[in-house]
């Protein structure tokens, strides 16, 4: 083992967000890498490298790919298997490494921790959130398989208690070798300004992908049944997809067109702008394994309304930042949510003040340290 200010810590995983984008990620490996200068993020071949000069990149990994959904309730979450290939076995072997990160239950994160085995070299093994979130395999044989996997790795990092207490329960990881605390969040390119009620509309803004799991079709329904005799709103909603002909529909069905204002997509870096524009966001998901799109929110010191279905709404509650969840099933559930900002103004402010300063565990520095703390405890 190398000296630990030179540890050589290689993070592999099989896809980085929709569309191979490091939006979500960026500023995450970001932290790997200065905290460890010696990393390397292994990502696929042909990876446009030039995107992001500023991380270790390195396109070792080939695959071949499958697609693969899955179902969670009524909905699907459309990905792809990834298998790596021979030649991207041989690659791993060869690279000079101390410790392994790998990601999740994938293909690759069984492979690449396989061949850190065979090298006797330290694995880490990441889990976000507990899998009955984004309809993960449970039964018996896939549990067997997770935890054989899991037992071997060196420490297991997981994002919160309830996916602490999976780990305990269903992988029967030791304690000794279990870390708690979140390996990923996002926060805006800049950090918006301090909201503050100036009296006019309240802001609300829905930023998120146009698709039907994500909820806006909700939220416009629960807009559509606020109580009369409430302070004057307006929603603005970021993002696109293949809903939003149907959405922008809905929204003249209900008589909310001067209120309702769709600016497309923007890129992640420029989202900033929008928060700062804002006085509550909204994120009604119908099922997320655990959205980024709330930390998002709390990081850009917002208020923010949580579904009940999103596997964040829990951590991010415990943690006192200022937000609520509700189930957005319930159109008059969610309804009462966002009155609760538009009858009140004592209320909007308290939760504008206690949003000024929000939990410091889900910034990415506290992530990245939670990182170097699973690194080093395997190293050693």
């Amino acid at each position: 083992m190398t000296g630990s200010d030179r540890l050589r810590a290689v993070w592999v995983s099989g896809a980085f967000g929709f569309g191979d984008d490091l939006a979500y990620f960026r500023e995450v490996l970001g932290q790997f890498a200065r905290r460890f200068p010696e990393a390397a993020v292994l990502v696929r071949e042909g990876y446009p490298l030039e995107r992001y000069p500023e991380l270790p990149l390195a396109p070792d990994l080939r695959f071949w790919v499958r697609r693969r959904d899955r179902r969670v309730g009524e909905f699907t979450y459309t990905g792809n298997l990834r298998v790596p290939t021979p030649r991207a076995v041989w690659r791993m072997l060869r690279r000079p490494t101390d410790v392994v990160i790998v990601v999740e239950f994938t293909p690759t994160a069984l492979v690449s921790a396989a061949t850190a085995h065979l090298r006797r070299r330290r694995v880490v093994q990441l889990i976000e959130s507990e899998p009955s979130f984004r309809g993960g395999a449970e039964g018996r044989l896939a549990t067997t398989v997770k935890r054989i996997f899991a037992r071997r790795s060196h420490i297991v990092l997981v994002s919160n208690e309830r996916t602490a207490r999976y780990a305990r329960e269903r992988l029967g990881i030791r304690a000794e070798r279990l870390r708690v605390g979140p390996y990923l969040t996002s926060q805006p390119g800049e950090d918006p300004p301090p909201a503050v009620d100036d009296g006019d509309p309240v802001r609300f803004l829905f930023l998120n992908s146009l698709q039907r799991r994500k909820g806006l079709h909700l939220l416009l329904a629960a807009l559509a049944v606020l109580p009369e005799h409430v302070r004057e709103w307006t929603l603005d909603v970021v993002g696109d997809g293949p809903e939003r002909p149907a959405l922008e529909r809905q929204v003249v069905e209900l008589g909310l067109v001067e209120r309702v204002r769709f600016h497309g997509r923007r890129p992640h870096d420029e989202v900033a702008a929008d928060y700062a524009r804002a006085h509550v966001v909204i994120c009604p998901t119908q099922g997320d394994y655990r959205s980024l799109a709330g930390f998002e929110a709390v990081n850009a010191r917002r208020p923010v309304v949580l579904s009940t279905r999103d596997g964040a709404a829990e951590e991010i509650i415990e943690s006192g930042a200022a937000a609520v969840a509700v189930d957005p099933v319930e159109p008059r559930a969610l309804a009462g949510a966002l009155a609760a900002f538009l009858q009140d103004d004592a209320h909007l402010a308290e939760q504008l003040e206690i949003a000024a300063a929000p939990p410091g565990r889900f910034s990415v520095e506290a992530v990245g340290a939670n990182l170097e703390a699973a690194i080093r405890a395997a190293a050693g």
